[in-house]
């Protein structure tokens, strides 16, 4: 993974940047219920309108900074990804262009063009989702576990024991998932190979009438990207709902 190195130092300092804005965000989520414990165990309970009135508005407060972090980090996020994946797409096609005969002819045309487009997109989005839900979601769970601790120690059993469920059902979901979307690329492949080879030979095509074959053969590699990916979101509509529940 050495070939990253010039990235980090190119957008590392953005990047921890917009991490930051989402601990700030983490950290006003998980202060919103210790906020509703206090008014609901002091104010209601003692009838007493001014507590709850304060801590609601302290609670307005920690809301409007937790969303001024996640606009931040959300400007930050976007910036970066972006900004990475136009990065890594021309640095891709230089190195495509700097390649020997032989190198290219190693690759498959319609494989390259699938590397420089949606392989790209597929790492962007995930550099983006690093700086939204992938940092956030275990900073969110331990903190949860935290005080849930400190406001009830008892009923955080309940969040302790669920949480090595979870992180069961995110591991199979990642090891089942992973090879169906790496044959969803495949598939991909396939789909962009055959249109370009159709395309450069069009002419062929309409000299030799094969109009119905070309159409076949086609729908035939269509459908097994349909089947690929089918197969990978089906998984996702498993594994999602049961890690929300």
């Amino acid at each position: 993974m050495s070939f990253l190195k010039p990235y980090f130092r190119q957008f590392g300092k953005p990047f921890f940047a917009a991490l930051l804005f989402l601990m700030l965000e983490a950290f006003c989520d998980l202060l919103q219920p210790l906020l509703m414990s206090r008014i609901i165990d002091e104010g209601v309970a003692n009838k007493q309108m001014d507590y709850v009135l304060q801590f609601g508005g302290y609670m307005l407060l920690v809301t409007a900074a937790g969303a001024v972090g996640a606009s931040m980090r959300n400007i930050i996020s976007s910036h970066v990804s972006q900004n990475f994946g136009t990065k890594l797409r021309s640095d891709l096609f230089r190195k495509i262009q700097s390649l020997s005969f032989n190198s290219i002819d190693k690759f498959d045309r319609a494989s390259l063009v699938t590397r420089l487009t949606n392989d790209v997109t597929q790492i962007q989005n995930f550099t983006n989702g690093l700086m939204r839900i992938f940092v956030k979601a275990p900073l969110v769970c331990l903190g949860s576990l935290i005080m849930a601790v400190r406001l009830n120690p008892p009923l955080s059993v309940v969040l302790i024991a669920v949480v090595p469920i979870v992180a069961v059902l995110i591991v199979s979901n990642m090891r089942i998932g992973f090879p169906r979307f790496a044959r969803v690329q495949t598939a991909l492949d396939r789909v962009n190979g055959l249109s370009r080879e159709y395309l450069s030979g069009v002419r062929v095509v309409k000299a030799f009438n094969r109009f119905d074959y070309e159409v076949d053969k086609f729908d035939e590699v269509n459908r097994g990207y349909q089947t690929a990916s089918t197969r990978a979101m089906r998984t996702m509509a498993l594994f999602s709902p049961g890690i929300m529940l």
